[in-house]
């Protein structure tokens, strides 16, 4: 008994599911609900048809479907509703056997789209040769044609706004490589499938289908790990879909793995489960089909040749009631062997003989069946040689109005580009104007700033050298005066309170001296600088402040580095003065031209909106020392949960 017809009539039957356009599934019910005979109704009866093995509609549901679709659009006289239709029909009579009927359909379809506008409907196009590789591929004697087909239909899906349709498509052509036995381009295809479902707008199904597809792929190369790794990543999001199609699908797909690895229980376990799943929910008898062959075959490679004989028998009724010669074929070749097993030779001889019998009808009728579509391929070539005569008609006709069109439409441009190039020159010069203002705000700012920092070096001086020389005399001549007085106890205390109170005054004077222009920072540089300032915040106890500093071992230039310090210092005095905070972070990081600055508080935050029209001195200064950098600042905060401000800004290299 051979598997490989099973395998390729497997693939076949779940190449044909795939389209669905999940968020719209709903809408289409609702609308044939209203049981309205308009395009919309149409629509919707076509697309429901087209999905409906993806959303649960039952396969019995979808002939009076297609009917009331057709009634529709031809009470409506609606050509591309009536193609549509057609084509739902022609996939059902292929699925059914009827191959003819089916491609004399399909062409029908194609004939009746063609008197629309095509341009308009490469949706149709592409499921017409959708549809004509669907009633090739299960033939055989078409193989490359079956491609060509679906190559040209992917090509159309993707010019459409219907990434289910594309999907479809990509699965299509899988199948058609893995008919012709080229299985790295079936690999190949299923890569291009798998980026594109992970490329489009979110959606589980098409991903899902990606992913059986690539396992499908990989288990026909032989490459049983990665096939296993992508069936794995299908099953994941079965439970997000609720497809009972496609849950079928996944406990088909576990029983052929576990089959072909020889765990034949574990198989035949999860086959009943997957026709249990098609019973409830009135999936396709071909769908039933191949769960009942598989296990027919499983038990026969398991040496059960009762069981086997029984469910290869169900397969055999199941296949005569839906009229598949090929499947009454496969399981009178199954049951031939079975007989022969066990020992019933007279049976296996005329189960041997129908499979011969229906082997030659089906070789003759697809000879039948190949004539009949020459005959159909050169007719519809015939048309559109006609088509095409037609259009090149009306095509000289109207060249004459393309000519005179073509020439106002010219003028139209010449005054219209002249008018654009006139504003384009305003524009120009408004923008001149405004950079220069830019400018020379800039340097405004820069100035003012240049003669802040001036101001502050000066007064530093003045304080650190004059008035801290002077206090440090006094000092020390108090002290000389207490070792030359005598004093009472009282006085003595006031005495010596007097000379800490001196010196907790220098102290504070030489940290105002250093705030205004710390040392380190023209010494050691910004980072040594920052560090000290957060130390000594650290050291008064009022609350902690954690650093971070990245890419600052490099000095950049003064003005930019005392402008980041001072943007720094305010933003800190503000969570130490106003935001009432136990702990504070600052991040300085540079890299390359970039520097970001960082600086949050757990305090009593406010609220931030509309924070740049409040006119606040301390926010005003910070952010015109920012734009003084050439930088932006954002400040999140809201009441009780602290205050987080970003500066970015990009610096000249100066190290």
């Amino acid at each position: 008994m051979s598997v490989r017809p099973f395998i390729l009539a497997f693939c076949f039957l779940y190449a044909a599911a795939g389209f669905g356009q999940g968020v719209y599934v709903n809408e289409w019910k609702a609308i044939i609900q209203q049981n309205k005979e308009d395009s919309a109704s149409a629509s919707a009866y076509n697309w429901l048809v087209f999905i409906g093995k993806d959303y649960g509609i039952p396969y019995t549901d979808t002939d009076a479907m297609i009917d009331k679709a057709l009634q529709i659009s031809e009470h409506i006289h609606n050509k591309t509703q009536s193609s549509f239709a057609l084509l739902n029909q022609a996939l059902k009579m292929s699925g059914n056997g009827k191959y003819d009927t089916a491609l004399y359909t399909a062409n029908t379809a194609k004939d009746i789209l063609s008197q629309t506008d095509t341009l308009k409907n490469d949706a149709l196009l592409s499921v017409y040769y959708f549809t004509k590789g669907m009633i090739l591929l299960p033939q055989g004697s078409f193989k490359e044609e079956t491609l060509a087909s679906f190559l040209k239909a992917l090509t159309l899906s993707k010019k459409t706004n219907h990434p289910y349709l594309t999907a479809v498509c990509y699965s299509a052509v899988s199948k058609a490589y893995s008919y012709l036995r080229q299985f790295e381009h079936e690999i190949d295809n299923n890569k291009a499938f798998l980026a594109f479902a992970l490329s489009a707008p979110v959606d589980s199904l098409i991903l899902a289908k990606a992913y059986n597809n690539a396992g499908a792929a990989y288990l026909n190369a032989g490459d049983k790990t990665n096939a296993a790794k992508y069936f794995n990543d299908f099953e994941q999001l079965l439970p997000r879909l609720q497809s009972p199609y496609l849950l079928w699908l996944s406990y088909n797909n576990k029983a052929h793995r576990l089959m072909e690895d020889g765990q034949y229980s574990q198989s035949a376990a999860n086959a009943l489960q997957g026709i249990e799943i098609a019973k409830a929910n009135n999936l396709s008898p071909f769908d039933k089909l191949a769960t009942y062959y598989l296990l027919g075959y499983t038990h026969y490679l398991n040496n059960d040749f009762t069981k086997s004989k029984s469910y290869m028998d169900t397969t055999y009724m199941i296949a005569e009631g839906v009229g598949s010669k090929e499947y009454v074929m496969y399981a009178a070749s199954g049951m031939a062997e079975i007989e022969g097993k066990l020992g019933n030779h007279k049976s296996a001889v005329e189960y041997l003989t129908l499979q011969l019998q229906l082997s030659d009808s089906i070789s003759n009728e697809r000879s039948k069946i190949n004539a009949n579509f020459l005959h159909i391929e050169y007719q519809s070539a015939q048309k559109e040689a006609q088509i095409k005569l037609q259009e090149a008609s009306i095509s000289k006709k109207n060249i004459l109005n393309y000519i005179l069109f073509g020439s106002a439409i010219a003028l139209a441009a010449i005054l219209l580009l002249s008018y654009r190039n006139y504003s384009s020159r305003q524009k120009l010069q408004q923008q001149r104007i405004a950079e220069l203002e830019t400018e020379k705000q800039l340097l405004a700012t820069q100035s003012l700033l240049k003669g802040q920092e001036d101001e502050r070096s000066r007064m530093a001086k003045d304080l650190h050298d004059g008035l801290g020389g002077m206090l440090s005399g006094v000092k020390l001549q108090l002290g000389a005066m207490k070792g030359n007085l005598i004093l009472t106890e009282e006085n003595g205390i006031l005495f010596n309170n007097a000379l800490h109170k001196l010196d907790e005054s220098i102290s504070e004077m030489r940290r105002v001296a250093h705030n205004m222009m710390p040392e380190a920072l023209i010494k050691l540089g910004l980072q040594q600088a920052l560090q000290d300032y957060c130390d000594g915040i650290n050291a008064s106890r009022t609350l902690t402040v954690n650093t971070g500093f990245y890419g600052l071992e490099h000095r950049m230039d003064a003005a930019t580095e005392v402008t980041v310090y001072r943007i720094v210092q305010e933003l800190v005095n503000n969570a130490v003065k106003h935001a009432a905070a136990s702990n504070v972070l600052v991040q300085v990081m540079r890299q390359d031209q970039s520097l970001n600055i960082t600086v949050e508080d757990n305090g009593k935050g406010f609220d931030a909106t509309g924070w740049k029209e409040k006119h606040t001195a301390g926010l005003q200064n910070i952010l015109s020392r920012v734009h003084y950098l050439g930088g932006r600042m954002d400040i999140q905060s809201q009441p009780g949960k602290g205050t987080s401000v970003f500066v970015e800004c990009i610096i000249e290299s100066n190290g």
